[in-house]
C-alpha cells in the first residue's frame, strides 16, 4: 500500500505535468519513487536508522562560574568597596556574600551587605589580605572570590591633595571637599577649619564675615590644606558694575595673573559649563549672589541673569556644573512677538527683542527691563515695553502687563517705536529707572530719547527729547553701554550724529542731565568741529559720541578739577571733561585744555574706555588695547605704558577689570570680532596683565580641542566677573569660565 508521501509526490506529479500523457506519468512516478528511495537509504546509512534506533544525545549542560570584580582591592582601614558578581548558565544570578568564609563576614575580617557592599575593619586584620567570596544560590558548589588586602591610614605619609585647593565662597554658599588620594573616603579624614564649620564628610560652611580660610585634612602622618575666599559681594546689578560706569569689580579673591596655583592660565583656568539661550545676548549678564529660590523649595543660589534678543529673561545658577536653569520669563505682550524683521536698516539680527543691560534692584528684588514687540497681525507696528521682574520667580510685578513707552499727553514730537532702539543699558538712581533710546541706524525723523520711571510704581517721571528743533540725530547709543550717575543724581548720556548744534539740540555731546522736577540739560560737551562737514557728503558727520560716560573718581583729578569724566567718539577721540564746566559748544574751534582733553588713538572707539589705577584702557577699533597714563586728571597723549599684541576687530571691545582691592589685576575683554564676519565665529574672552598689556595671561582659544571655545559672538558684549568666575554672553549660550581644580 502506497505511504502517503509517495500518494503526496505522485498528485504532484499529475498536477504539475499536465501535458504529459498519463501512462506516461506513472512511470515517471515509479522512477522518481525509486530514486527517492535510495536516497533515503543513503541518509539513514549515513545518521543512523530512522525509526526504531535510539533518540539523539542532548549537548551537555554549560558549567555554571561566578566572577567577582574588581577581582583585587587595597581599602584602607574602615574604607568601602563595591563588588560585583556575574553569574553564568545558572536559573538565578543571585548569590550569597562571604568574608573569609563568613557569610556577611564579621567586625575582624570587615563586612559585606547583600549588594556585595564591602567595609574595612576599622582595624588591620591579621593577616591584612582576606577573601570575599560570591557563592551561586542556585549551585553552592559554584564561588567567585577577589582578594582585599586592607591598608593602615598610618602607612599614608607626606601631603594630601585637597580639591578644590583654592575656591571662592559667598556667605551663603555650601563647599563639598575631597582628597584626591585613591582608597581614601571623606570620613577617613579628620577635618578642621579655622573659620565656618566643617562635617566629618568634608561639608564646609563658611561664617559670615568675608575673608581667607584655611580647610585642614589630616590622617595620622599626612595632612592636605585648601584655600577658601568668603565674599560679601552684593552683585553685578547694573552694567559695568556700578552707576559711574567703572567696570571694576575689587572683591575678586581667587582670580590672580599668577604665576602660581589657582592662578588664571590655560592650565588651571578655563571654561566650566555652558546655559543654552534662546536669542542673541547684546546685554551685559547680571549677577545676584545668595538668593532664595521658590520653585526649588527656597534653597538658595547665586543667580545669573542674561536677556535676549526673543525677549527672554534666563535665570541660571551661577554655580551649578552642569547648568541649571533656574526660570525663564517672556517678555511679550498678548498678539506680539519680537522684532524679526524691522522696515528699517538694522544691525541687530535676526531679531530685537532685549537689547540695553536690565537693572537690579536688589532692595525690591526686581530686575527692570525693556522690551521691543511687533504687532503679529500686522508686523508693522512697533512698540516698547518696560516691565519689573521678580529675581527669585520671574514673575512679572508691580504691572504685570508691562509699561509702554510713549511720550507725554501732549509732547510733540512724539516717541515712536518704529524708529527708536533701546540699545543703552538702563540704570536705576536715587529711586527712578532711566531708559534711553538711539535707533534702527535708519534716516528719517528719529531722535535720542531719555525716560524716567518711577521703579516703585513704574509711572513716568520725565522725558528728555536729545534735538526737539532738529529733523533727527542725537541718538544715544553709547555701544550698548549705559548713563551714568554722580552722586547728586545728575545724569550723563552722550548723544550720536545729526546735523550741526543749536540752541536746544544737544547733538554729537555729552550731556549733563538734572533731574529736579523734571529732565533738563544742566551743562554740556559739544567737539568744537562738530558738524564741519555736514551737507559736503551725506555721510559726512564728525565727532559722533559713542561711549558711555565714565564719571572718574575724585583721586583721578586734582584739586583745581576734582570732577572728571572720560567719553570717546567715532572719530578715534578720548576726551577729558570736567563735569563741574564742562564747556558747551564754542564758537571758535579750540579743544584743548583747559576746557577739555582731547587725545587722538588712530581708530574709530565703537566701546567704552576704563580708568584704572592711573590708566586709561581703551580699545579703537582695528587696534590694539591701549594704556594712557593719567596724572592729576591729565591723559598722557600716547599709549607711552602698554599696548596688547593683539589687534582687536572693527568694533573693539569694552573692558573691565577684576581685583582685589588694589592687587591680583586683571583685565577681562570680550574680542568679538566674529560677529562682523559671514562664519559667525566663537567669541573669545582675553585676560591681560592691566600693568603690562603685552602679557596677555589668557584667552579661550589656547586651550587645546577647543576646551574653551565660547558660542558665536555678538558686537559690543561685556563679560561679568562674579566669585571667581566670569559670564561671556554669545548668540546661542551663556559660557562660564573659572578654575579647573
Amino acid at each position: 500500500m502506497p505511504s502517503p508521501i509517495d500518494l503526496h509526490i505522485a498528485e504532484c506529479l499529475l498536477h504539475c505535468s499536465p501535458s504529459t500523457p498519463r501512462h506516461d506519468r506513472l512511470g515517471e512516478f515509479r522512477r522518481m519513487l525509486v530514486f527517492a528511495s535510495l536516497l533515503l537509504c543513503v541518509i539513514c546509512t549515513s545518521c543512523g536508522s530512522v525509526g526504531s534506533g535510539p533518540a539523539l544525545a542532548s549537548p551537555p549542560p554549560l558549567p555554571v562560574t561566578v566572577t567577582v570584580m574588581p577581582n583585587s582591592a587595597q581599602p584602607f582601614q574602615g574604607g568601602n568597596v563595591q563588588f560585583n558578581a556575574v553569574v553564568k548558565n545558572a536559573s538565578s544570578p543571585a548569590v550569597q556574600w562571604q568574608v573569609n568564609q563568613v557569610t556577611g563576614g564579621n567586625a575582624l575580617v570587615g563586612m559585606i551587605d547583600p549588594t556585595g557592599l564591602y567595609t574595612a575593619p576599622t582595624l588591620v586584620p591579621n593577616p591584612p589580605t582576606v577573601t570575599v567570596t560570591a557563592v551561586s544560590q542556585s549551585d553552592a558548589t559554584k564561588t567567585g572570590s577577589s582578594s582585599v588586602t586592607v591598608q593602615a591610614l598610618s602607612s599614608v605619609t607626606g601631603q594630601l591633595v585637597v580639591s578644590p585647593a583654592l575656591s571662592s565662597l559667598t556667605t551663603s554658599q555650601s563647599l563639598h571637599f575631597h582628597v584626591l588620594t585613591p582608597g581614601i573616603s571623606n570620613t577617613d579624614l579628620t577635618w578642621a577649619v579655622d573659620g565656618g564649620t566643617i562635617t566629618p564628610g568634608g561639608i564646609y560652611t563658611p561664617p559670615s564675615t568675608p575673608g581667607a580660610y584655611t580647610i585642614e585634612a589630616s590622617l595620622p602622618n599626612a595632612k592636605g590644606f585648601a584655600t577658601v575666599e568668603v565674599t560679601n559681594f552684593s552683585g553685578m546689578l547694573t552694567w559695568r558694575n556700578d552707576n559711574s560706569r567703572s567696570g571694576v569689580n575689587s572683591q575678586e579673591l581667587v582670580l590672580s595673573p599668577g604665576p602660581g596655583p589657582g592662578t588664571v592660565n590655560s592650565s588651571t583656568f578655563g571654561k566650566l559649563f555652558s546655559c543654552p539661550i534662546d536669542g542673541y545676548a547684546y546685554a551685559q549678564p547680571l549677577y545676584v549672589p545668595s538668593l532664595a529660590i521658590p520653585a526649588d523649595g527656597m534653597r538658595i543660589h547665586n543667580v545669573i541673569f542674561v536677556a535676549t534678543e526673543k525677549d527672554s529673561v534666563f535665570a541660571f545658577d551661577a554655580d551649578a556644573n552642569p547648568c541649571v536653569q533656574l526660570w525663564q520669563a517672556s517678555l511679550i505682550p498678548p498678539g506680539d512677538q519680537p522684532i524679526l524683521s524691522p522696515t528699517v536698516p538694522l544691525d541687530i539680527s535676526p531679531s530685537v527683542g532685549i537689547s540695553g543691560t536690565p537693572v537690579i534692584d536688589i532692595g525690591k528684588s526686581v530686575l527692570y527691563a525693556v522690551a521691543a514687540a511687533q504687532d503679529v497681525a500686522t508686523g508693522s507696528m512697533y512698540s516698547h515695553w518696560l516691565y519689573a521682574i521678580d529675581l527669585a520667580t520671574g514673575q512679572k510685578q508691580i504691572q504685570p502687563g508691562g509699561v509702554e513707552i510713549a511720550t507725554l499727553p501732549g509732547q510733540t514730537p512724539s516717541f515712536s517705536s518704529s524708529v527708536e532702539n533701546q540699545r543703552p543699558a538702563l540704570i536705576l538712581d536715587n529711586g527712578i529707572v532711566y531708559v534711553a533710546f538711539g535707533s534702527y541706524e535708519a534716516p528719517g525723523d528719529y531722535r535720542g530719547w531719555l525716560f524716567a520711571y518711577d521703579s516703585t510704581s513704574l509711572q513716568a517721571t520725565g522725558v528728555f527729547d536729545v534735538a526737539p528743533k532738529a529733523t533727527s540725530g542725537g541718538g544715544i547709543w553709547q555701544s550698548g553701554g549705559g548713563p551714568s550717575a554722580d552722586s547728586n543724581h545728575n545724569i550723563f548720556v552722550a548723544t550720536g550724529d545729526g546735523p550741526p548744534n543749536f540752541a536746544s539740540n544737544y547733538i554729537d555731546s555729552i550731556l549733563r542731565i538734572g533731574t529736579n522736577g523734571g529732565l533738563s540739560v544742566a551743562d554740556y560737551f559739544t567737539p568744537c568741529d562738530q558738524g564741519l562737514d555736514w551737507g559736503v557728503s551725506p555721510n559726512a558727520v564728525l565727532q559722533s559720541e559713542s561711549s558711555a560716560p565714565v564719571l572718574l573718581p575724585d583721586s583721578a583729578g586734582s584739586a583745581a578739577l576734582p570732577h572728571v569724566l572720560i567719553g570717546s567718539s567715532k572719530e578715534g577721540f578720548v576726551y577729558v571733561v570736567n563735569r563741574d564746566s564742562m564747556g558747551g559748544f564754542p564758537s571758535s574751534c579750540s579743544d584743548s585744555a583747559p576746557r577739555v582733553q582731547a587725545i587722538q588713538t588712530g581708530g574709530a572707539i565703537l566701546s567704552t574706555p576704563l580708568f584704572w589705577n592711573n590708566s586709561v584702557y581703551v580699545a579703537a577699533g582695528n587696534q590694539n588695547l591701549m594704556a594712557f597714563p593719567m596724572s592729576g586728571g591729565i591723559l598722557g597723549s600716547s599709549p607711552s605704558v602698554s599696548q596688547s599684541p593683539e589687534i582687536l576687530g572693527p568694533q573693539g571691545a569694552t573692558p573691565i577689570i577684576s581685583s582685589n582691592g588694589t592687587s591680583n589685576a586683571i583685565l577681562w575683554l570680550i574680542d568679538s570680532s566674529g560677529a562682523l564676519t559671514t562664519t559667525n565665529t566663537a567669541a573669545i574672552l582675553r585676560a591681560y596683565d592691566p600693568n603690562n598689556l603685552s602679557n596677555e595671561i589668557y584667552n579661550s582659544a589656547m586651550a587645546p580641542a577647543s576646551r574653551d571655545s565660547a558660542g558665536p559672538a555678538v558686537k559690543f558684549t561685556v563679560p561679568t566677573v562674579a566669585n571667581g568666575k566670569l559670564y561671556v554672553g554669545t548668540q546661542t549660550e551663556l559660557d562660564v569660565y573659572g578654575l579647573l581644580n
